[in-house]
């Protein structure tokens, strides 16, 4: 993989009222406990969009190399979204890197959010897209949050 070398680009911090869209990128996760994290979201202030295609499966993966890809790729373009977080981590995050486009990304600068798995595509964003990302809580993970996670990721 080439690496490249420029600024890098820092998102627009969220405001009050923000989209945060949701994706899929690693592993299944189970709806109800999704659900439960959207809740959180939604109490903290933002609105929360998901990523079409948000519940396929394949195997042990959210939904094919490519419908993963195509949900991220596509939350990058959408000008009604604010910032993404990803519905959990676990695996396959690596294996959709190759079906990104990450000059585009680039263009359409916002906060990422994740971690597990999710730290590929953090690594990647970083290196090949130029882009500022977070290390921070997944939707399934929030409604076990502690206070401190929540006022972590406002800030």
């Amino acid at each position: 993989m080439r690496l490249v070398k420029k600024a890098l680009i820092k998102p627009n911090r969220l405001r009050p009222g923000a989209t945060i869209g949701v994706v899929a990128p690693a592993s299944p996760f189970r709806r109800a406990v999704l659900n439960q994290g959207v809740k959180v979201l939604k109490e903290m202030g933002y609105g929360v969009k998901l990523a079409q295609g948000l519940f396929a499966t394949s195997g042990y993966l959210a939904g094919t190399d490519a419908q993963r890809a195509s949900q991220l790729q596509d939350m990058f373009c959408d000008e009604g979204v604010d910032a993404i977080m990803c519905a959990r981590g676990g695996f396959g995050s690596l294996r959709m890197l190759t079906h990104l486009d990450w000059g585009l990304m680039r263009t359409c600068p916002k906060p990422f959010i994740g971690f597990s798995d999710i730290t590929a595509i953090h690594h990647v964003l970083v290196h090949r897209a130029g882009l500022v990302v977070f290390h921070g809580p997944v939707v399934c993970s929030l409604p076990s949050s502690d206070r401190q996670t929540y006022s972590s990721l406002k800030r």
